[in-house]
């Protein structure tokens, strides 16, 4: 006699409701088939029925003894095991483990893993005092085969030493993983408080669009593959170009690179940080590769010495000039292109309105006097940078203002241009080379976005003290090491085809609800407790073949179930 799961089929005022019978087939006195009801099911949740439909299939009978009576089974809890499974995995394969376990204590160390992989998986990431609460009942739990959930003093503990070992699990993740290409990539970004009691926080020039909220401002440095290498957090009044000594320093002493490319944003690498650097000797030994803001193009523009200039503007190829050793490249971006001439003619016409009251003023008597039309002027004739563009004239009782179009006609042909600027030699990296190197800092963008929106939610910073701010920070950065990893193993499932911008799974969250249907069901029979797995599906092998994760056993979930004191 076989057991099996069946499904009973009611339908009543339109609606079909379906209930799980374990039952079996026989044959009465007269030889008519007939079926036997043993339990119903339709208490259980659905993943531990399917647990059972599968042990059931596999001719297991530990899943329910044949012709047990209803009472003596009992169903205790079931636990979905495959996110928390593969993250723990990917943290193990890359280092994150080892790191963490060489500074941290035993306690805090399942804690600091515990908050990381909940960033990784988890669909909304919970406080940390949540997290400690629902720690008891986490399939991390049973990952780590901890007996007794750490206390929010431990919680709180491994934020402060994630902190203080940070130089040293950085430096131990770099060392270990592949050395591309010398190209490191860096931006900062901030992120805002619920609170002011922190002293990293301070107002400053908000990305996250909060106004009347403080913030702390974060580095990242990836490279050139957008592995994400190094993580700072800075206070939050930190103008952008003063963390970029740090960062050399960090590089060089740190990780010990002794040759390297630094890429930065415009308003990063900006002329003046650059010089100041040269001055230090940073430039003989390392090169940059930043962009000109466009005040600075519009400056190098006005001057007849200078080679760049917008007659050399090519819309289909790179333009590329040298100057006093320093290599200038000029790009095209057709999507700025009406952008950059709206802006233009928006700041002309402020200036125009304030250029036609002072005329007013003059004309109608209001303002006289030579000296007090001068001040009027110089108040606002260059207030947008538009001086460039008015041809005036004043005197006693007279001002003239006109727009000078061929001046304006001549400047349009930088419209949608922007130039990278650069000191790494033409043999090392041709012109074409520079623009992609600059254009990867998307990467660190990514890494960004992913940490404060889609994926990893550091915002709102909800503790306060300084240390616990950095270290919740530094957890959500090595989550975003796991992501990364995970998503370059999944490239070919990932990607999204060129014509249809589909792919084979969808995103990383509908993978990690995939996985989530792996799962252990614990339940008793006959006074006896009992677990078993559900049967990997085609696509969870795919997945964890690819994760190069090795398959969970019935064997490792009652290892998982003794780690914790539990008899299976």
């Amino acid at each position: 006699m076989k057991l099996r799961v069946t499904y009973a089929k009611r339908s009543y005022k339109d609606r079909t409701y379906v209930t799980p019978l374990v039952q079996y087939s026989y044959r009465d006195e007269q030889g008519t088939p007939r079926h036997k009801t043993v339990v119903s099911l339709a208490q259980l949740p659905a993943y531990v029925v399917k647990v059972i439909d599968e042990a059931l299939k596999q001719g297991d009978t530990r899943a329910l003894a044949t012709y047990a009576p209803v009472s003596s089974f009992r169903y205790e809890r079931a636990v979905s095991l495959g996110p928390a499974w593969v993250s723990y995995q990917v943290m193990r394969q890359i280092g994150i483990v080892g790191a963490v376990q060489s500074h941290l204590t035993l306690a805090q160390t399942v804690a600091a893993l515990a908050f990381i992989q909940e960033r990784v998986t988890a669909e909304r990431p919970l406080s940390v005092s949540a997290l400690q609460r629902s720690f008891a009942e986490s399939p991390f739990r049973w990952i780590v085969g901890t007996s007794k959930p750490p206390s929010l003093n431990i919680w709180y503990a491994a934020l402060r030493s994630l902190e203080q070992h940070r130089p040293a699990i950085l430096t131990a993740l770099y060392q270990s993983a592949p050395k591309p290409f010398r190209v490191f990539l860096y931006d900062i970004t901030s992120s805002y408080f619920e609170g002011t009691c922190c002293p990293l926080a301070a107002f400053g020039y908000n990305r996250d669009g909060k106004k009347g909220k403080k913030q702390v401002v974060i580095g990242v440095i990836a490279d050139a593959e957008g592995r994400p290498v190094w993580c700072d957090v800075f206070q939050g009044n930190t103008s952008d170009q003063m963390t970029v000594r740090d960062q050399l320093l960090v590089l060089r002493d740190q990780l010990q690179v002794t040759e390297f490319i630094f890429v930065g944003d415009r308003g990063m690498v900006t002329s003046a940080r650059i010089d100041e650097l040269d001055q230090e000797g940073w430039w003989e030994r390392f090169t940059y590769i930043t962009a000109l803001k466009r005040q600075e193009l519009l400056r190098i523009a006005q001057d007849d010495q200078h080679p760049l200039q917008p007659e050399l503007v090519d819309h289909h190829h790179l333009v590329e000039v040298t100057h006093e050793g320093v290599r200038y490249v000029m790009c095209y971006n057709p999507h700025r292109q009406q952008e950059d001439a709206a802006t233009r003619e928006r700041l002309l016409a402020l200036t125009e309105e304030k250029l036609h009251a002072i005329t007013t003023s003059v004309n109608t008597g209001r303002l006289k006097h030579k000296a007090a039309i001068a001040r009027r002027l110089h108040r606002w004739l260059n207030r947008w940078g538009m001086e460039r563009f008015f041809q005036v004239s004043y005197d006693e009782g007279h001002f003239s203002a006109v727009r000078k179009r061929a001046e304006i006609d001549r400047y349009a042909k930088l419209d949608g241009c922007y130039v990278i600027r650069s000191n790494v030699e033409q043999a090392h990296l041709a012109p074409e080379q520079l623009q992609q190197q600059y254009k990867d800092l998307k990467y660190v963008e990514q890494v960004f976005r992913t940490m404060k929106t889609t994926d990893i939610a550091v915002r709102p910073i909800r503790v306060w003290t300084e240390q616990h701010v950095r270290g919740s920070i530094f957890g959500c950065f090595l989550a975003y090491r796991v992501i990364w990893e995970i998503r370059q193993r999944l490239t070919p499932v990932l990607t999204r085809h060129e014509k249809n911008h589909t792919n084979e799974v969808g995103s990383l969250q509908e993978v990690w609800r995939n996985l989530g249907t792996i799962s252990a069901g614990i339940f008793s029979l006959n006074g006896t407790r009992q677990v078993d797995l559900s049967t990997l599906s085609a696509r969870h092998k795919q997945l964890l073949t690819l994760l190069n994760i090795p398959e969970v056993t019935l064997a490792d979930i009652r290892g998982m179930c003794q780690g914790q004191g539990e008899r299976v």
